[in-house]
């Protein structure tokens, strides 16, 4: 079971539902350690003040605001609180709004938490989900947290709240910052058709189930061959050729897409 991460109550009108935030997701990257070349001994990193060449303990080290270049302001815990305590709700998470779901572009999701209810406001907890299920409903939602004020949007998801973190509008980049933006593309519309027949015969249903991260499963064989002492080759990777005539393109890729489906078929 995860352990909880902030604790706090849910505020919407004049009603407080105390609950707990729990991180919904984990990373399971293969994580490697550096080594010295020359003996294989891990290396240490240490945080070291420049003025004096001293390593330091974490008790010295304190967060700093650079207001000046070179002039800093300490900040300490209190400061930190002071902040939060001033916005209104600010210890809690403050529902602002109700919306739809689909209202939110996912561009602006940036992670997902479980909420979880504390022993005393389970049924409180339970009404508020059981009523954004019946009405289809998310909630647009603040709360300060890791130094930050961040907006969410609560979802109700497999008998369960889940908060997703989201980014402000200022900080999600434009698309016309993107080279060939304002670019004007004609194409013909039998190009068109080809172009949907290809999508509707990769049309399928959503089940992210079925994969799995086949980069992290190689590296790991890999990394078990090297153990026992076999010797690893690299197979050689021919380069994707650039497509020179789209609609010949296309229609290899939906004869191959029809291909894949009868075989399909014929296994089941």
């Amino acid at each position: 079971m995860p352990r909880a991460i902030w604790s706090g109550p849910i505020s919407f009108g004049l009603v407080n539902i105390p609950i707990a935030l729990y991180p919904a997701t984990r990373t399971k990257t293969v994580s490697f350690r550096q080594l010295h070349a020359e003996d294989n001994t891990p290396i240490n990193y240490t945080k070291t003040c420049p003025a004096d060449n001293k390593a330091l303990a974490a008790g010295e080290i304190v967060r700093g605001y650079e207001f000046e270049k070179g002039r800093f302001v300490v900040m300490e815990d209190r400061d930190f609180e002071a902040a939060a305590a001033a916005i209104p709700k600010g210890r809690a998470i403050e529902i602002i709004e109700f919306v739809q779901l689909g209202e939110i572009d996912p561009i602006y999701f940036q992670k997902s938490y479980y909420l979880a209810p504390q022993e005393t406001s389970l049924k409180a907890f339970r009404l508020l989900l059981a009523a954004m299920e019946k009405l289809d409903k998310a909630a647009l939602a603040r709360f300060v947290f890791h130094d930050k004020q961040h907006m969410a949007i609560i979802r109700p998801e497999d008998s369960s709240l889940v908060l997703e973190t989201l980014y402000y509008h200022d900080e999600v980049r434009s698309t016309r910052e993107l080279p060939f933006a304002s670019e004007k593309v004609e194409f013909k519309p039998e190009e068109l058709e080809m172009a949907g027949g290809l999508v509707e015969k990769m049309t399928g249903k959503l089940e992210l189930s079925r994969f799995s991260d086949s980069y992290r499963e190689e590296l790991l064989k890999i990394i078990n061959r090297k153990i026992e002492g076999k010797e690893i080759t690299v197979p050689r990777l021919e380069p994707l050729a650039p497509v020179v005539d789209i609609m010949d393109a296309l229609k290899q890729s939906i004869a191959r897409q029809e291909e894949a489906q009868s075989r399909r078929k014929r296994a089941s």
